[in-house]
Formats: structure tokens, C-alpha cells, sequence
């Protein structure tokens, strides 16, 4: 019975990783062909991953999103992202995993790492030609010795970021203000505080600023207040669980810190239309 959501470091290895500037890439087929090329839902907290598909096609499920791609395709998965992989046999592609220390601020806030995402390559044939380049060349550098390595790693994964970047289509070509810096902070607050059910004076608090001021912040960029984040948060936890774990209702209640199942029932029913019992028979429908 499966009660929790598997966690790797990378796919079927262990769960952490020690070293903040750890970076990883491969085929897909290294990893995918021995499996059957079907990767089962599992997350990776520490770790972004881009992949790149050049042919075949791919059921990917991110989250409690699910879609068919085929032909040439990014794929951005965030840390903590529960997802899942079904190739097509001889699917071709590469797999870029990067800590998230690795990142620093120039891109732990940056719009198109914030959440799942999925970028259509198939008109884009000069660059995707480079982009396929620049990962050819790093993973040729990840596999030999040579001089000024770690130099050149770090420029190509520079890169093959703005590459992606470049093609999504929220980004933000405005530096990053101080505002930016405190939804940065207060994503990590919300992340890490979720279970306390904090209030929004809390997290303003925490960050030094009003309460007016912060869910001013939180509108304007997001059309939502700091509660409605929060909650938002609570309610993809609570999917994460229902749809990959066996635990009961009530399990899933206590482990996302409501005192009351029955109050968490409520709440979820109120923010998706349908209780977590229905919602896991809904899912499980479509798998």
C-alpha cells in the first residue's frame, strides 16, 4: 500500500542530494528504455529538471495535469512537482536535472520555473537545433576532464535557461525589484509553513511588511491574495496525496495540518466542487 509519494534524487536512486552544485544529464532512453519507458509518479524536492523531447511522444502527468505530447517539446518541472512519464519506445530526448541552490536569484523567482510547464518547440527549428547543441555540448563536458570545466558548465546551463526562457511565454523582461524579492520570500514561507496554517499577518510579519501592503503585492501579480495562495497551495498538496498515495481522508487532513477532517472536507469541497472521496474516484477514472 503506498502511503507516501516517492521522492528521488534522481529517478529510482536516493532521496537527497549533498552537493548544491549538483548537475545531471542523460538520454532519456538510459533511464527509460530498461523500465519499459514508463517512469512512475514520483517527485524530486530539490531538483528542476528540463527535458527535451526531439521525437516521439510522451504521457506526461504533472501534478493533476495531464497531457499527450509529440515531436520536439520542453518540459519544465519544478522542485516538488509530482510527475510521471509514459515514452513511446525509441522516444528521443535528453534529461537536464539542476539543484536549486545551483540556481540562486537570478532565476529562483523567474516565472517559468515557478510552476509545470510545457513549451512547443515544433516551429521553432533554429533553435531547437541550438538548444539541442548547447545540451550535446554539456553533456560531452559532464562526461570527460577537461580544463575550465566547471567555467564552461555553468555558461552552457546559463544558456540553455535563457534558450527556454526566451520561448515562455510569461516571462518578465523588467529586473527584479524589491517587490519580487518579497513574493520570492514569501513563496518560500508559504512552502515551508504551509501545515501551520499561518495567517496572513504572519507571513506580513515575517516579511517586514503590512498586510495591506502584501496582499497589494500578491494581487497585482497574481490576481489573488495571500490567503487565496496559501490556499491554492493546500488544495495541489491535498490532490498530490489523494490522486498518488492510498492514505484515507482523515490521513490527509492531520498530514496538511487541519485539526478536523471533516473541516478539511469543507474546505476542499468548497475550493474544487466536490469532496476529496469524489475526487479520488474522479482521478483514478483517468489514469
Amino acid at each position: 500500500m503506498k502511503h507516501t509519494i516517492p521522492q528521488f534524487a534522481l529517478y529510482g536512486e536516493g532521496r537527497w542530494i549533498d552537493n548544491p552544485d549538483f548537475v545531471h544529464i542523460e538520454d532519456i532512453a538510459a533511464r527509460s528504455s530498461d523500465l519499459g519507458w514508463h517512469i512512475k509518479a514520483h517527485q524530486h524536492t530539490q531538483l528542476l529538471q528540463i527535458l527535451l523531447l526531439k521525437s516521439g511522444s510522451v504521457q506526461l502527468q504533472m501534478d493533476a495535469d495531464k497531457r499527450f505530447l509529440e515531436g520536439r517539446w520542453g518540459i519544465i518541472i519544478p522542485p516538488g512537482t509530482v510527475h510521471g512519464f509514459r515514452f513511446a519506445p525509441q522516444t528521443d530526448g535528453r534529461v537536464l536535472s539542476i539543484s536549486d541552490s545551483l540556481l540562486g536569484s537570478d532565476y529562483a523567482s523567474s516565472a517559468f520555473i515557478r510552476a509545470p510547464d510545457c513549451i512547443n518547440l515544433n516551429g521553432e527549428q533554429e533553435d531547437f537545433q541550438h538548444l539541442w547543441q548547447l545540451l550535446n555540448l554539456l553533456e560531452y563536458e559532464f562526461h570527460h576532464i577537461n580544463s575550465h570545466k566547471n567555467e564552461l558548465i555553468e555558461h552552457l546551463l546559463k544558456s540553455i535557461l535563457v534558450y527556454i526562457e526566451r520561448h515562455h511565454a510569461s516571462v518578465s523582461a523588467q529586473p527584479q525589484s524589491h517587490d519580487d524579492l518579497t513574493l520570492q520570500r514569501l513563496k518560500g514561507l508559504v512552502n515551508n509553513h504551509l501545515r501551520e496554517h499561518w495567517k496572513l499577518c504572519d507571513y506580513a510579519s515575517a516579511l517586514n511588511v503590512s498586510d495591506k501592503k502584501l496582499n497589494r503585492l500578491t494581487q497585482q501579480a497574481y490576481g489573488k491574495t495571500v490567503i487565496q495562495l496559501v490556499h491554492e497551495h493546500l488544495l495541489l498538496e491535498a490532490k498530490r496525496h489523494l490522486i498518488y498515495t492510498q492514505k484515507s481522508v482523515e490521513e490527509i487532513a492531520y498530514d496538511l495540518g487541519f485539526k478536523d477532517p471533516g473541516y478539511f472536507s469543507r474546505f476542499f469541497k468548497r475550493c474544487e466542487e466536490m469532496t476529496p472521496g469524489q475526487y479520488r474516484q474522479a482521478s483514478e477514472k483517468h489514469k
